[in-house]
């Protein structure tokens, strides 16, 4: 199974313990789609029909085309406002190497705190 959608949807499916059936009369998917979609018939199925599937799951629709690694980065925006919040109430020097390490991180740079004498760890 290679398609992130199918892999999605039957990750979804298990961790809920739901049947294509019940998913169905649930969602007003039909079953064969979804059987389909699984199966990896459909490889691109209609959005209206995912977006029924996603908000049955409460995910986003767009949540059901990334793999599920990538799903817990994208699915909940509350806490990406959050984090934006806690780092806009930083000191200038907190919230600059809070950035720092973002950014080595990013590239994969080890942590490297500038010297400033007057800021103790």
């Amino acid at each position: 199974m290679n398609n992130t959608i199918s892999m999605r949807l039957s990750k979804l499916m298990k961790e809920r313990d739901i049947s294509q059936n019940a998913l169905s009369r649930a969602t007003g998917v039909a079953q064969p789609t979804i059987n389909r979609i699984l199966c990896e018939v459909t490889l691109n199925p209609r959005h209206d029909s995912m977006e029924r599937l996603a908000n049955f799951f409460d995910v986003t629709p767009g949540s059901m085309y990334r793999s599920p690694s990538k799903e817990a980065f994208f699915s909940n925006e509350a806490s990406l406002d959050e984090l934006c919040e806690n780092i806009e109430r930083l000191s200038a020097s907190e919230r600059s190497i809070v950035l720092l390490r973002l950014a080595n991180n990013s590239l994969k740079l080890p942590y490297v705190l500038p010297f400033d004498a007057n800021y103790m760890i």
